[in-house]
């Protein structure tokens, strides 16, 4: 008992969490239920006055046989054969099905008899069983002419339908460029920005999702071409978009076919066209009569034809455009190698690039004749002179982009031998390491030069620091010699005579009078107070 008392409670649980409710006392009702939900049918208003009446479900196959759910009579339920999963409610004439499989779906009839056995009312209704939304999401991309295509993607659910809505307002064709047939897939002109908000319903469930979106930039490698003469050619980048303006407006044309040499990829008449979808990569804008290809690959070139016709079907004309797709340029690097004479060679390598043109520079000019051994301007291999060093820069471009590398050189380390040897002339650029050629007559270097330089500097320095040094040291000689007589010092007496031999406006000379003695010992301090001679130490000075 309390397993059922525990299963009820979980179907009731399922037919509240996806119960439909359908009025079948209307003939032809079309009723739907949850695939795994509850239905519930509106039979009638009260059974006591239904002598009987009985629910069959018609036979959908070939194979199938007309089924009795339901048998009523004098008020009381004869037979269910669906108990199991189904209530039927006497007294509001409600019958209920739970737990709905794809299999409940079909027409169901009500049958009333009299008491005598004669039917007098008969009453049909249809079930539909569909699986409800559970989830949905946009994804959202800039495609060709900086159009955004958005997709509404829904998880389970049958027979979807698709409301789309933009800043709380339903789109309008002013706003769209294009729908697909399914409305799943909308397409915004190039100024449209805001909130977008994408509602999946059928008739039973809806979900919805919303998202904010803003304008599409320029996209990267997308060439436009015009095919309005014949034999016209069109280039498109490898792995980029070309947009093929086919026609003006396609209300102006009854009729028109876009083929290429294998297939027609887009047939329409008028605004209305069915494409051939080259794997989700193209798009036709009927407003605009572009048809836009993304993504290319090399297999996209080739001829392709538009078709037009009148509105009996005859041909006005056809159109043929040969597409040409290229691979852009990508990732330029510079090889630099040393040749045999000293010459450097220069490879401009691109990892990828179709009908390429080059160009040189050396330090922001255009390379010279005087500086390139072999190639040109306009080449991808070069070979520089042995003197030539700076920042050499290649440019590489093609119709789609262009890209650049740079790289500082120097030379290979060779000098220029210009000598007689052995009464031989030479005249050649050898590797300065290890060279023994011309030895005794080679021109150094510029560096060998200045290391010489600095080697003869460096020495007359030094010669003037010596010179320098013994001239202060000569001055710094003391004036006086001290003479030594058994180790006692020789003092003179010195006094001033004023001798006048003459005198002048211009000098007066005073002679000085020395007369020299030896002396013992030093006179006392009475007689030098007495005498007041001025005694000096006196070095004789060659």
């Amino acid at each position: 008992m309390k397993a059922v008392v525990g299963l009820l409670i979980v179907l009731l649980e399922v037919s509240h969490a996806a119960e439909t409710y359908c009025d079948a006392r209307q003939k032809g009702a079309q009723c739907y239920g949850a695939l795994g939900g509850t239905v519930a049918f509106k039979l009638m208003d009260e059974t006591s006055e239904k002598h009987r009446f009985n629910l069959k479900k018609e036979a959908s196959m070939m194979n199938e046989s007309t089924q009795i759910i339901l048998f009523v009579k004098s008020n009381k339920l004869i037979s269910n054969t669906m108990s199991s999963r189904s209530v039927f409610t006497l007294n509001n004439g409600t019958f209920k099905i739970n737990n709905l499989s794809r299999s409940d779906s079909g027409k169901y009839t009500l049958e009333i008899f009299d008491s005598d056995g004669k039917r007098k009312e008969n009453n049909t209704l249809q079930l539909h069983v569909q699986a409800p939304v559970l989830s949905v999401r946009m994804i959202s991309e800039c495609v060709a002419q900086r159009l955004l295509k958005v997709s509404c993607l829904c998880e389970g659910g049958d027979s979807p339908q698709y409301s789309w809505f933009l800043n709380g307002q339903p789109t309008r064709d002013t706003e769209i460029v294009n729908r697909n047939p399914v409305n799943n897939i909308i397409i915004l002109k190039q100024n449209m920005s805001g909130y977008l908000n994408c509602s999946v319903w059928n008739k039973i469930s809806r979900v919805s999702e919303e998202r904010r979106i803003s304008l599409c930039e320029d996209k990267t490698h997308e060439t436009q071409c015009e095919c309005g003469e014949d034999e016209a050619k069109c280039y498109g980048a490898l792995g980029g978009t070309v947009v093929i303006h086919l026609m003006n407006n396609t209300s102006q044309t009854p009729k028109y076919e876009w083929k290429n040499k294998t297939s027609t990829i887009l047939r329409g008449r008028w605004n209305n066209f069915a494409p051939n979808d080259i794997e989700g990569r193209n798009i036709f804008i009927p407003l605009y009569g572009t048809f836009s290809i993304m993504n290319l690959s090399r297999d996209d070139s080739g001829n392709y034809t538009l078709e037009t016709f009148d509105s009996d079907g005859r041909k006005i004309e056809d159109r043929n455009l040969q597409l040409i797709v290229e691979a852009p340029v990508s990732s330029i690097k510079l090889v630099p190698e040393c040749l045999s004479q000293g010459q450097m060679k220069v490879s401009c390598h691109p990892d990828a690039g179709d009908s390429l043109q080059y160009n040189w520079t050396l330090d922001g000019r255009t390379l010279t004749d005087s500086e390139l051994f072999s190639g040109s301007n306009e080449t991808d291999v070069i070979v520089l002179r042995q003197n030539i060093s700076g920042r050499l820069v290649c440019s590489v471009w093609n119709r789609f982009n262009s890209l650049s590398a740079e790289k500082t050189i120097s030379t290979c380390g060779y000098i220029f031998i210009n000598c007689t040897y052995n009464e031989t002339q030479i005249s050649e650029w050898v590797l300065a390491e290890g060279n023994t050629l011309c030895v005794d007559a080679a021109a150094y270097s510029v560096e060998d030069l200045l290391a010489v330089l600095a080697s003869v500097f460096l020495a007359l320095l030094f010669l003037l620091a010596a010179g320098i040094g013994f001239i202060c040291a000569h001055k710094k000689k003391h004036t006086f010699q001290v003479e030594k007589d058994n180790s006692e010092p020789i003092y003179a007496e010195v006094r001033i005579v004023a001798q006048q031999e003459r005198q002048t406006e211009e000098s007066v000379e005073e002679e000085v009078e020395v007369k020299q003695e030896t002396l013992s010992e030093l006179p006392q301090q009475s007689e030098v107070a007495a005498v007041a001679p001025i005694y000096a130490q006196v070095r004789k000075v060659r």
